[in-house]
C-alpha cells in the first residue's frame, strides 16, 4: 500500500490549484482567492493535508490529563 504523502495534481499556470493524498487519494483544491498567490495555494492544500485522516487510519489522540484518568 501506498503511504501517505502529498502530491500536487494540477496547475493554475504557476499556481498549484489541486493536490492528492498518495495513499487514499483524497482531493483537495485551492480556492480561487489563492490563484495569485502560489504560495499561498501550496500552503493552503499542505494545511488540509495534515488536518486530514486517512481510512482506517488510527486517529491521533492528545494525552489526557492526569485528573481525567481512572483511578
Amino acid at each position: 500500500m501506498a503511504e501517505r504523502k502529498f502530491v500536487i495534481l494540477r496547475y493554475e499556470g504557476k499556481v498549484p490549484a489541486m493536490a492528492s493524498c498518495a495513499k487514499c487519494q483524497r482531493k483537495f483544491f485551492a480556492p480561487t482567492t489563492y490563484w495569485g498567490d502560489p504560495l499561498g495555494a501550496q500552503e493552503y492544500l499542505l494545511g488540509k493535508f495534515d488536518v486530514h485522516e486517512c481510512p482506517g487510519q488510527a486517529r491521533r489522540q492528545e494525552p489526557r490529563p492526569t485528573w481525567l484518568m481512572e483511578r
